[in-house]
């Protein structure tokens, strides 16, 4: 990765204090971030209990699979898209139009609520429309760090970057679950649209630093496929993804075990499911600004996290209670935030400037296809079973991929002593 240190655009200055006070562009770029997936969270959370309300007992579990598996499909589906159009146009263009195309949407779905009542059915294809602009939105965003920082803050940058899904994890959930409990669907869908707005407000000054690649343009991966024949070369990065992805389908069902957890494990209200989450982002919150400085290989510590992390549902499984379900998303969440601030800075690091936006969408799609699978394969466990079945289920799926990362890690550690180039994980 090449970054032209003479062109001062919008760069930090590699110094003393947080960042964001030494970049007002990237500050603003990550407040924009911080409304953008606030708005996303909102109504995702907010439409999520509200539709959980509108089916009978039995259908929960499916209702609830489908509503996910429509937030989560778009990085999946749009992957080759995604990464033409953000390798394709400026940065601030992408990011600009992919909020102001939110706001649009959240603003006729406001509309519709306030004129009249908002139909069930509306409100899956309004999650898969916004979830798509979110899905543009956030791999241009990674892949402009560099336009934004110099290269000594990227750790810094990505710091924050990940921190963000823990903050709009708990200001989402929390805040949609209050709002749809307060006043409904039409204050969360209103109160989403305002958010994307400010967003595209914030978006307005930023000018980012182009950043050029030794690597011509025509030898850049232009889809998944090529993406993952340039990885060839990379095989430890692979790795890292196909494992990633297959814990993914264990961790991200958390967001449908939580709200059949709250309604039939604890006969608990909306807000209690807002703390649930939230205690689940506060710990990624925490994993993220300290996982970088965990000592060992990132493999290592990709390891033990996932497991730590189907540890942690070993006590609610057993044990329905609501402070003991809250400390364990907290362990949970911390684990997951260390395993992704270390991994996307080392894939900053690693993989070349020119096939950075193929490869981040690639990314999300691989690590984002578990997500819609798990929603309605644990959809409709939850029909069959009991959400605290479910949390074992989870913990017991996890310990093998934690086996297969700490196995790969010992054989690069083996390579590494026997002279080969391949980096460690």
């Amino acid at each position: 990765m090449t970054v032209d240190h003479g062109r001062t655009v919008e760069a930090a200055r590699v110094g003393t204090g947080p960042l964001i006070t030494r970049n007002s562009g990237f500050a603003r770029v990550w407040g924009a971030q911080l409304l953008s997936q606030s708005a996303t969270r909102m109504y995702q959370m907010g439409m999520l209990w509200w539709v959980l309300g509108q089916v009978v007992a039995g259908e929960r579990g499916m209702a609830s699979g489908i509503f996910l598996a429509c937030a989560a499909l778009p990085p999946v589906l749009f992957a080759p898209w995604i990464g033409r159009v953000v390798a394709a146009h400026p940065s601030g263009r992408v990011l600009r139009g992919a909020v102001v195309a939110a706001a649009a949407i959240g603003l006729v779905l406001a509309v519709v609520a306030l004129v009249a009542r908002l139909p069930l059915v509306a409100v899956y294809p309004g999650m898969l429309a916004l979830a798509s602009c979110q899905a543009l939105f956030d791999p241009c965003l990674t892949k402009a760090i560099p336009e934004l920082v110099d290269d000594a803050d990227i750790e810094n940058a990505t710091a924050f970057e990940q921190s963000t899904f823990s903050l709009v994890g708990m200001a989402g959930a929390v805040l949609g679950a209050v709002l749809v409990g307060v006043a409904g669907p039409s204050l969360v869908v209103a109160t989403s649209a305002a958010a994307y707005l400010a967003a595209a407000a914030v978006l307005g000054p930023v000018r980012f630093r182009p950043v050029e690649s030794p690597e011509a343009d025509a030898d850049a991966p232009a889809g998944v496929l090529r993406t993952w024949r340039m990885l060839a070369s990379r095989p430890f990065i692979r790795i890292a993804l196909v494992c990633f992805a297959a814990a993914n389908f264990f961790i991200t069902a958390t967001f449908v075990v939580l709200p059949l957890y709250t309604k039939d494990a604890l006969a608990a209200p909306s807000t209690t499911l807002g703390l649930l989450e939230g205690a689940l982002w506060l710990g990624m919150l925490l994993g993220t600004f300290s996982g970088a400085r965990l000592p060992g290989s990132p493999s290592r510590i990709g390891a033990v996290c996932v497991a730590l992390f189907g540890a942690a549902l070993v006590v609610p499984g057993l044990v329905a209670d609501r402070t003991v379900f809250l400390l364990c998303l907290l362990v949970a969440g911390w684990a997951v935030g260390a395993t992704n601030v270390v991994f996307v800075a080392l894939f900053q690091r690693t993989v070349p400037t020119s096939a950075k936006p193929a490869f981040f969408a690639t990314m999300l799609a691989l690590l984002g296809a578990s997500f819609p699978l798990a929603s309605l394969v644990f959809g409709v466990a939850g029909d069959l079973f009991g959400p605290q079945t479910l949390c074992l289920i989870q913990a017991v799926g996890l310990p093998p991929i934690a086996l297969v990362l700490w196995l790969r890690s010992g054989r690069a550690a083996e390579a590494a002593r026997a002279g080969a180039e391949e980096p460690r994980i």
